[in-house]
């Protein structure tokens, strides 16, 4: 599952600036997401910060939605 949200969170998004879904798609039991989080997001096209977090990529993911 991991690896297909990583190419979701790919697909039509060039220049990483639409949320990536892997930060609200969570393990049921520990309720944060897989290790394929932290990886992409500091890649490109996302390239987040290095202190960046899946809550605040959360934020992006509310902010996009009401937008």
């Amino acid at each position: 599952m991991t690896y297909l949200l990583k190419d979701v969170c790919l697909y039509r998004n060039e220049d990483g600036r639409a949320p990536m879904l892997s930060a609200v798609v969570v393990n049921k039991a520990s309720r944060e997401p897989s290790g394929q989080f932290s990886g992409p997001a500091r890649s490109l096209p996302f390239s987040r910060p290095a202190n960046w977090s899946w809550r605040d990529e959360q934020q992006v993911f509310a902010q996009h939605r009401e937008g």
